[in-house]
């Protein structure tokens, strides 16, 4: 897995690297000091997953997401934040982040929300369903032009609502004994009936359904 670095404070910066040096399968490709400086960077090395801090200098973590949308560069950022702010989720979540993580996680929850990422999920945390409900309620409502989805089986609506409380997948195959394939094959079936393209649509569907 290829990550590349955002960071404006060394000292930061240099943790981070030597945290993820630490862990087999994990490659820094590249990093940068702010978001300006990175987009510049990115697309020659074109990593696997971007961890980049959320306040930074000239371009900060939302900036960075939205130039590589600009520039159709589809490659997912974990954003880093020192305080849990629901402002900052709200606008986290909107601007396209795949992670959302406070700096006071441990260093084996975040490796595995940057594995999670690589794989395509969403990691949103801390407490994802308080986050998007709030978020749920600034936004007009967006799902009104699709249809009614059909109805989940219990067992998927179990997933959706382990997906809503902020859990990986690994972390749900855990819990209900399954392999992390079977969750995921639930995972797109969640999605695809309720027309969603990804874990955080599918909770803000779900809160507007009235299912969580």
């Amino acid at each position: 897995m290829k990550i590349f670095l955002v960071e404006d404070q060394q000292l930061v910066l240099e943790g981070l690297k030597g945290l993820l040096a630490l862990h087999e399968g994990i490659e820094i490709v590249g990093e940068a000091n702010d978001g300006a400086d990175a987009i510049e960077r990115i697309p020659g090395l074109m990593p696997d997953v971007i961890l980049s801090d959320m306040r930074m200098p000239r371009l900060d973590g939302l900036g960075l997401i939205r130039a590589l949308a600009a520039r159709a560069l589809a490659i997912p950022v974990v954003l880093l934040t020192t305080f849990d702010d629901a402002a900052v989720f709200d606008e986290a979540v909107r601007a396209g982040a795949k992670g959302f993580l406070l700096k006071a996680i441990s260093p084996d929850t975040l490796v595995q929300a940057l594995h999670e990422v690589a794989d395509g999920g969403t990691v949103l945390r801390p407490t994802l369903t308080t986050r998007v409900e709030q978020a749920g309620r600034k936004t007009e409502r967006a799902f009104d032009a699709i249809p009614e989805p059909d109805p989940l089986s219990p067992k998927e609506l179990q997933v959706l609502r382990l997906v809503a409380s902020g859990r990986s997948n690994t972390e749900i195959a855990a819990l209900l004994g399954n392999s992390e394939g079977v969750i995921k094959n639930h995972c797109s079936a969640i999605f695809s009936k309720m027309g969603v393209r990804d874990r955080t649509q599918a909770v803000l569907r779900a809160i507007d359904l009235g299912w969580i």
